[in-house]
């Protein structure tokens, strides 16, 4: 009994605490204050136990140094809440944003990955932040500081300098800086080095808001109670809500702002391979809110909206919409997203046969092995058999929709195309790096010596320096598979988009130069002459602590089409679009187009 109430009163005195159960240690630490330099070994685990407050936004960070670690957040009853493990090896952040819905006590478990590769021992912090009740300023040292590093960075890997001149991006550079005033805060200076990194025109780079902003933003931002969907540039509302109507309606204006403007705004910051803007705007749908948020109003109480009605060009008006904060907003688009059919996809790849007109229609929703069951493999399985049914029902047609396929893993675009070629084909004109090495690497998760010599390694594992000077791919790297025996002999329509980006996109490059494939829908999100993307280094800026990344694989696909603008995605041969009723009711006007295609043949 006595020992019982020795642990109650320790639980108590500690209850703002954090604790760490290694072995039989237990470490207490404060809230807001990291803990550095504890060690784990393969087979050891260790467990963290904090109470959380209701609806406050908590990060918690896991710094691995040396040996990498799966964390595991569980509530107090040992349900398991997120389970994190990034693809960055042995150093880097492992982080886990979590706002409970009540008060309570939580558990984090940390551990190293069970595989050889890991280390046998390494260190690593942990950090639990609250939210902030401000953001803090920053000097002009300190933001030109982070300025510089980020264009220099850019410069030495090339990024910004495939669709531009040094001179060019230079110049966008300067008028950006001289922005740059005292006292700024981070997200102020994320709204003015934004746009340096879309003007790279490379879709594979991002940058972020700091982590401070970020739960700054989660805990006290409001956020616009819509989802969007835009048509031929204009902005069309997808939900009703409570007692206003606006499913379907066209906006005009938000709180005052011109949605022209507005639109003017997010197309500066949301990065797409060359000149396209396929890609743009359909990003731009799924990040409105959130865009509008951090460049309008951060913390609107409500909205007044502007909308025209598109069957009739009625003039709308809404007053005092209440916004949503972030759990609300979270709420709501799980809700809203589930009502409508073709928002999402739910499987990464189906088939379905249609005897009666000899179709087969082939959905492949993305290439990352990380959503079929058995990874690469799983994929390879679904195809295989796919294509033995089309095989053993001799269809005569075959669509192929990639129009959500923003890419995944490398060689999956050449796997689907081997079931549709009878010859090998070269892929690339080069694949391409710009050094073994970067100065940078300081403000990276290359930070310690031992990634960067693991970092090079890998890099010196698949290029070399050629006489020219350049860091080209070692002979037979990347090539495409050869032809599979049940390959199909019929007639080819494949269905793609705006988000038909990265590996998506180099699949419909090479079908258009190795098939004779019809193409219908809009001009591809990804380059049709290639992209930067394979290899990334994360950077996390000193001072103002954006966030982002930087591809360094240049990819030139190998070139058949010249009629193509340079810069700009696959134009498809039938361009075709959903008008909002369309999408509204489930009706897919692309694949409808294909159908009467057929049936006409």
């Amino acid at each position: 009994m006595k020992k019982d109430s020795i642990t109650l009163l320790i639980f108590l005195f500690f209850s703002l605490s954090v604790y760490a159960q290694v072995g039989k240690n237990l470490i207490p630490l404060k809230v807001d204050h990291i803990t550095t330099d504890l060690t784990l070994k393969q087979g050891e685990e260790s467990a963290f136990s904090f109470l959380l407050k209701k609806d406050l936004y908590y990060s918690i960070t896991v710094e691995q140094k040396g040996i990498d670690v799966t964390i595991i957040l569980k509530d107090q009853h040992g349900k398991t809440l997120q389970e994190v493990d990034s693809p960055n090896g042995r150093f880097g952040s492992e982080k886990i944003v979590f706002s409970p819905d009540s008060t309570a006590n939580f558990t984090l478990t940390v551990k190293p990955l069970a595989e050889t590769t890991n280390a046998k021992e390494g260190k690593y912090s942990v950090l639990v932040q609250s939210p902030p009740k401000k953001l803090k300023q920053l000097s002009y040292k300190a933001l030109e500081q982070d300025f510089n590093i980020l264009k220099n960075a850019f410069i030495e890997t090339h990024v910004g300098l495939w669709y531009n001149t040094y001179t060019q991006f230079d110049s966008l550079c300067n008028v950006q800086k001289s922005k740059i005033k005292d006292h700024m805060t981070a997200l102020e200076f994320y709204q003015l080095v934004a746009p340096v990194v879309t003007y790279t025109k490379e879709g594979h780079s991002a940058i972020q808001p700091s982590e401070e902003t970020n739960n700054y933003i989660r805990q006290n931002g409001r956020y616009f109670p819509f989802l969007v969907k835009i048509f031929d540039q204009k902005v069309y509302i997808l939900n009703d809500l409570d007692h206003f109507k606006t499913r379907g309606m066209q906006i005009s204006a938000i709180n005052g702002h011109n949605i022209e403007n507005i639109m003017a705004q997010f197309l500066t910051i949301e990065p797409a391979d060359g000149y396209n803007t396929t890609s743009k705007y359909h990003w731009i749908e799924t990040a409105f809110s959130k865009y509008y948020l951090r460049f309008f109003e951060q913390q609107p109480n409500a909205f007044n909206l502007e909308l025209i009605n598109p069957k009739t060009s009625e003039k709308i008006s809404y007053s005092q919409i209440p916004s949503l904060n972030f759990k609300q907003y979270g709420k709501f688009v799980t809700k809203e997203t589930k009502a409508i059919p073709n928002y999402n996809y739910k499987e990464p790849a189906s088939l379905k046969i249609d005897t009666l007109n000899s179709t087969a229609t082939l959905t492949v929703n993305t290439f990352s092995t990380n959503n079929y069951t058995n990874g690469r493999n799983g994929f390879k399985g679904f195809l295989a058999k796919s294509f033995e049914q089309i095989a053993g029902r001799n269809i005569q047609h075959l669509v192929i929709d990639i129009r959500k396929n923003e890419g995944g893993a490398q060689g999956m675009e050449d796997h689907l195309l081997s079931y549709l070629i009878d010859k090998e084909y070269p892929k690339y004109q080069y694949a391409e790096i710009p050094s073994f090495t970067y100065s940078f690497l300081d403000y990276t998760e290359y930070q310690a010596q031992q990634s960067r010599d693991d970092f090079e390694k890998e890099l010196r594992g698949e290029f070399y320096r050629s006489n020219d000077g350049r860091y080209l791919e070692l002979p037979g790297k990347y090539k495409g598979d050869t032809p599979q025996v049940n390959r199909f002999k019929g007639n080819v329509y494949i269905l793609i988009g705006g988000l038909t980006f990265s590996g998506g996109s180099e699949f419909a490059a090479l079908a258009k130069n190795y098939t004779k494939a019809r193409f219908i829908g809009e001009e591809t999100g990804g380059g049709y002459y290639g992209n930067t993307s394979g290899y990334f280094i994360h950077y996390t800026l000193p001072n103002s602590k954006l966030t982002g990344r930087i591809p360094i694989i240049k990819f030139a696909v190998e070139k058949k089409e010249n009629s193509i603008p340079f810069g700009h995605g696959l134009i498809p041969d039938d361009l075709v679009q959903p008008k909002v009723e369309d999408f509204l009711s489930a009706y897919d006007t692309e694949m409808e187009f294909v159908k009467k295609l057929i049936r006409n043949k």
